[in-house]
């Protein structure tokens, strides 16, 4: 059986852990593909963000790193 369905999936709170967001999930494609990248956009604002990230696969996974882009606001 092939071994295909590989996802990740992230949910996020802005106020510190108070309160969540629904999980995202987003596919990782098939194995072998590494330096996969995974976006997430247009969460809207907080101060205190907390992820929690999730994979499907029981195969080994890291995480490599995070980056965050912000843009200005009219406030």
């Amino acid at each position: 059986m092939a071994d295909t369905d590989h996802f990740v999936e992230v949910c996020y709170s802005k106020d510190g852990g108070r309160n969540w967001s629904n999980w995202k999930r987003r596919d990782l494609g098939a194995v072998g593909r590494y330096e996969e990248r995974i976006r997430l956009q247009r969460l809207g604002r907080g101060r205190q963000w907390v992820f929690r990230i999730r994979v499907s696969s029981p195969r080994k996974h890291d995480l490599l790193g995070a980056v965050l882009t912000t843009e200005p606001t009219d406030d």
